[in-house]
């Protein structure tokens, strides 16, 4: 009986909303698709425990498979001072979830032969086609300290500061060398000295400065999270290809079709309310106000409107009656697309990276024992900010969404969790 009551509190999550106008998914019986009511209301109990240990404040789960929601539920609060009762309709900062966005739309433009992923970047922005530097550390040289975001910061007394030679950039930027994170192009936790954003800037006017500033390592050799600017040009450039703005791109060929009401570059007035900041007392920004569009970080979203963009992946590139990716090219942005190369320099998800790959936009778990999950090989997903985050498993046609109201890695033994006991809800493959 505690199972069914765990159920009847994830429908009065759904149904009980204080904004009834919300489109808000319609929930299908697990055991219609294969899965155990029973084993999935685990994942209450999951997020409870870590609720009262103050791991997290509180979090929202969903779970689809073959594309009908069958568990989406919302406990705890918003933060611990408020003490407001985190919703389902909540809308979050999507944070480096955004980079898969924009990886799907760059795929997109490749399937309309707009580009080609081995189109070297000087083809959309003239100014990569200058010569290129590569900084490395001479020999002896203390390496570079840590900040956690790239940025001016204090000098290391313990170590002192890293010296550096310049070397010729071997090979230009690519296009793929952007969506696997292999371009050595402001790579995570380290100050290359890239120019500040200005609040007027667009990507027609920013993303032209990072033509000059030197590379972390040379192009296609490493994989380093590019945090910040990476996936930056990547949107230039479909902006270029598209022959439009990016937020044009996506409200287009995307987030309108699949129906992402909530989802912007920022948030719509009315809906500010639902919106809650990255930090107490920093308001979301205004969709439709925005100028300096970011494919980083720059998305706004909700639980259900991501898992429409990843149950569309689930869906082999189809959802609703539309194909926006071809099947192959799915596989191929979820399959290792990095080779030998190590995840290394960046802790993809709260995850060991030796059991993990990355493609065009997406980790893949190619080892799920090295990983630390129980989700099966050849799933795949991305992380924003350690708190928000969405898997999608192909074979199993599942997908799992997830957000906390943090920034940090407070949710990785949460995620871990949720990821097993979906597994274990499996009754019939």
């Amino acid at each position: 009986m505690k199972s069914l009551g765990i159920r009847a509190v994830s429908f009065a999550v759904l149904v009980g909303l204080s904004l009834p106008a919300l489109a808000q998914p319609t929930l299908t019986k697990p055991e219609d698709v294969g899965l155990s009511s029973a084993k999935l209301a685990l994942i209450h109990d999951a997020v409870k425990v870590q609720i009262a240990v103050g791991q997290i404040p509180g979090a929202i789960v969903l779970v689809a498979r073959d594309g009908r929601v069958v568990y989406l539920e919302a406990q705890g609060v918003t933060n611990i001072v408020s003490k407001e009762p985190l919703k389902a309709s909540h809308i979050f900062g999507a944070a480096d979830l955004t980079k898969t966005v924009a990886s799907v739309a760059a795929m997109m433009l490749v399937e309309d032969r707009k580009l080609n992923l081995d189109d070297p970047v000087s083809r959309f922005i003239p100014e990569f086609g200058g010569p290129r530097q590569v900084r490395v550390l001479k020999p002896g040289s203390p390496p570079a300290p840590f900040r956690a975001i790239p940025g001016p910061g204090a000098p290391s007394t313990a170590w002192g500061e890293p010296e550096y030679e310049m070397a010729p950039a071997a090979r230009p930027i690519t296009v793929r060398m952007l969506l696997t994170h292999t371009s050595g192009i402001q790579i995570y936790g380290v100050d290359n000295s890239f120019p500040p954003r200005e609040p007027t800037d667009t990507l027609a006017t920013f993303v032209p400065k990072l033509a000059s500033i030197p590379l972390e390592f040379q192009p296609g050799s490493r994989w380093a999270y590019s945090n910040s600017v990476g996936i930056e040009v990547v949107a230039r450039v479909v902006e270029v290809a598209a022959g439009m703005n990016f937020r044009q791109f996506l409200r287009q060929q995307l987030f309108g079709p699949l129906g992402m009401s909530d989802t912007d570059f920022g948030v719509e007035r009315d809906s500010t309310a639902r919106a809650l900041p990255y930090a107490p007392g920093l308001a979301p920004p205004i969709a439709g106000e925005v100028t300096s569009l970011s494919g980083s970080a720059g998305l706004w979203t909700t639980v259900g409107d991501l898992s429409l963009f990843a149950r569309m992946l689930a869906n082999k590139g189809s959802f609703g009656g539309r194909q926006y990716l071809k099947p192959e090219t799915v596989k191929q942005m979820a399959s290792n697309q990095i080779g030998p190369l190590v995840m290394a320099g960046y802790p993809p998800m709260g995850m060991p990276a030796e059991g993990l790959k990355f493609g065009l936009g997406f980790l893949s778990v190619t080892i799920p024992d090295v990983a630390g999950t129980r989700l099966p090989v050849g799933s795949f997903g991305w992380d924003g900010g350690g708190s928000r985050r969405f898997w999608v498993l192909p074979d199993d046609g599942i997908v799992i969404v997830s957000m906390v109201p943090l920034i940090g890695p407070q949710a990785a033994p949460l995620q871990r969790t949720i990821e097993a006991t979906v597994m274990n809800s499996i009754v019939h493959r």
